[in-house]
């Protein structure tokens, strides 16, 4: 009796209709597989997007954990200020040195047309000089 059923179910698997089914259980499976393999590529490009943002992040912490540490003395509060707002000490001055050689290097390269390309952008336009006449 086991024999006539085996040949029962292998009738039905090999018959056209049962290789149909099979085909589509198989393509439905595939389809999922595919699915849970881009989601996981997916997960491992994000995985190392966020890594990395992490060690930025905490390289930025270690930079902002030095400014503070900087910043707390009085020594480095001066230099902050020095630096940002261009302060001086009473009795001190500030001196600015320009290289006169740079200068003449960089202007007598440029020709006629040139500097009086550089002149007409310096214009303001109509827009421009009716704001500031008018104060703006």
């Amino acid at each position: 009796m086991k024999y006539g059923n085996k040949s029962l179910w292998k009738r039905i698997f090999y018959s056209p209709v049962g290789i149909f089914i099979a085909a589509i259980v198989f393509i439905f499976i595939l389809r999922g597989a595919w699915n849970v393999r881009e989601k996981a590529l997916l997960a491992n490009e994000r995985l190392e997007q966020t890594q990395m943002e992490l060690s930025d992040l905490q390289n930025q912490q270690k930079s902002l954990s030095a400014s503070i540490a900087q910043l707390s003395t009085p020594a480095g509060i001066e230099t902050a200020l020095r630096e940002k707002y261009h302060a001086v000490k009473q009795g001190e001055s500030v001196a600015v040195i320009v290289d006169n050689s740079a200068t003449d290097d960089s202007s007598s390269s440029l020709d006629s047309t040139e500097q009086s390309n550089i002149t007409t952008t310096t214009k303001l336009s109509w827009w421009g000089s009716f704001l500031k006449f008018i104060g703006f």
